[in-house]
């Protein structure tokens, strides 16, 4: 009888082995990725850099928005040619001046020497940019207060915003108040650009001010972001706090009110038709100086309670 001879374990075909429990080394012990699974991967890790870029955008946009509303300047290389003193004011409980202005007082018996113009730059460079309009208002006869926000000039080093600047506005109303001992119904506000719908957050707070004067209405702050075409993929109201839009509460604001266009902007004229009465609008040429102090003059006389 022949013998039957048995296949050599080496010699076994693959299948054989496998059927056997014989692990190929060389075979990959898990199955292999699909291409679906490895694009839906690709596509989560490019979905998450996305959001991560654009959480950076959003991150230096709500750090660095106040660039694109002020250009404030930390120098002060100009001082006016008329008498005036140099006052700082706002301490903090460290005994440190926060706020820096200048007092511009008129003479004894000059025409408005019972009234104040409580003035509020535009929120572009610093009290050295705003000697020409405060040298006119003091050619009127009244006393005149400029003075630095946060930031410009001077005064403390801070990131402006329009929360700040209302705060020191309040603060330099305070100090005429309070130091000066000069009467809330004898200040006149003035606000130029920026300036102006601070002013009108004054007026509304302090409604005892006898009147308000509202020069170049500067655009709210969404028309001055949107002007930088990057921040159109942005949700700009919820990165930042800043509005500069008076037209809800000139609505609504008994205080008697000029509104001045000396550089053809559409939002003096805005504003102007959105205010309550009493109003008055001027639009008056740049170095039309005489009809600007003219118009000035006419408004303070036509003021119910004029010291």
């Amino acid at each position: 009888m022949q013998k039957q001879m048995r296949p050599h374990p080496q010699k076994r075909t693959r299948a054989e082995a496998r059927a056997a429990g014989w692990k190929d080394p060389l075979q990959p012990q898990q199955p292999l990725v699909s291409g679906k699974w490895l694009l839906s991967a690709l596509g989560i890790v490019v979905a998450l850099a996305a959001i991560c870029a654009y959480g950076t955008l959003c991150l230096l946009f709500y750090q660095g928005s106040w660039q694109l509303i002020f250009h404030p300047s930390r120098t002060v290389s100009r001082h006016p040619n008329i008498p005036y003193q140099e006052i700082q004011f706002d301490y903090t409980e460290t005994g440190n001046p926060q706020l820096t202005g200048w007092w511009i007082p008129a003479a004894p018996d000059a025409h408005y020497s019972g009234s104040t113009i409580l003035y509020l730059h535009d929120g572009s460079g610093s009290l050295s940019d705003t000697i020409a309009r405060v040298e006119s208002l003091h050619t009127l006869g009244i006393n005149v207060f400029a003075f630095d926000y946060r930031g410009f000039g001077r005064s403390d080093d801070l990131h402006p915003s329009e929360s700040s600047m209302n705060q020191d506005a309040d603060a330099a109303l305070a100090y005429l108040i309070s130091t000066r001992h000069l009467p809330a119904h004898s200040f006149v506000i003035y606000g130029i650009g920026l300036g102006a719908p601070i002013a009108v957050s004054i007026a509304a707070r302090h409604p005892q001010t006898a009147a308000l004067i509202l020069e170049n209405v500067s655009p709210n702050a969404s028309t001055l972001f949107a002007a930088d075409t990057r921040t159109r993929i942005l949700p700009v109201r919820l990165l930042t706090s800043d509005r500069f839009d008076a037209t809800k509460t000139l609505k609504t604001l008994p205080t008697p009110k000029l509104f001045l266009d000396l550089a053809g902007s559409p939002q003096t004229q805005e504003a102007f038709t959105s205010a309550s009465a009493p109003k008055q609008v001027f639009q008056i040429g740049p170095e039309d100086q005489a009809r600007y102090l003219q118009t000035m003059r006419r408004f303070l006389d036509e003021l119910p309670h004029q010291p």
